[in-house]
């Protein structure tokens, strides 16, 4: 009878381990899926381990169990190793809806700066970071870097004084963003201020059809 008492102790006792050990699996596993989908770049076990508090050892199979389950359920993504660091991926079966998602056009806010900047390219390209700077009174790198990425700005070769500055001017694109078919639609201000001020008279604006909400918008820093 004693060892009926003792066997069902050591039974509750195991169980009850095996529940908390459940638990805490599940909360590692919820912890990394939280992880993988809040950072911008992919995560090493290191990291992984660091942050959940766990070994980096243990991370292969907690990443194994969860593609386990997202295999059972059906899921279009699996977590994979690339470059010795985890992200998640979709299952190749979607690449084809994937692709569709890469021809839709995504309106684009731009911010105050990126309007200064377009707005000295526009009226006086082309034109010198230098100049561009000189008129904002501010450093412009990374408006003049953003406005590249999205096509509104382009490189048009080299200045001819000293030090062969670089040269920028607006794209196709940003006659299509605006609405216009060339720079001769572009609206002439009356500049009576100093060159300091040009900037902030020189405001390109969008037709107003072409204008989408905030919600569906991306702005431009």
């Amino acid at each position: 009878m004693e060892n009926e008492k003792k066997s069902a102790e050591t039974l509750a006792i195991e169980t009850a381990e095996n529940r908390l050990s459940a638990i805490l699996d599940d909360e590692s596993e919820l912890a990394l899926e939280a992880l993988l989908f809040a950072s911008p770049e992919p995560l090493s076990d290191r990291e992984i381990g660091k942050i959940i508090g766990k070994n980096k050892k243990e991370i292969p199979g907690i990443i194994e169990r969860l593609n386990d389950k997202y295999a059972r359920w059906g899921r279009s993504f699996s977590i994979e190793n690339f470059g010795s660091k985890y992200r998640y991926y979709t299952l190749p079966d979607f690449d084809k809806y994937i692709g569709r998602l890469a021809e839709i056009p995504r309106p684009v806010k731009l911010s105050g700066a990126a309007l200064e900047v377009l707005s000295v390219v526009a009226y006086k390209q082309p034109v010198a970071k230098s100049e561009i700077e000189k008129i904002r009174g501010i450093n412009s790198d990374g408006v003049i870097r953003t406005l590249i990425d999205r096509n509104l700005v382009e490189m048009a070769g080299r200045s001819d004084g000293p030090g062969r500055a670089v040269l920028y001017r607006t794209t196709r694109e940003f006659l299509e963003f605006f609405g216009i078919s060339d720079l001769s639609e572009l609206p002439q201000p009356d500049i009576t201020e100093s060159e300091s001020d040009i900037a902030g008279s020189l405001i390109l604006m969008r037709p107003p059809e072409n204008i989408e909400s905030n919600e569906s918008s991306d702005e431009v820093e």
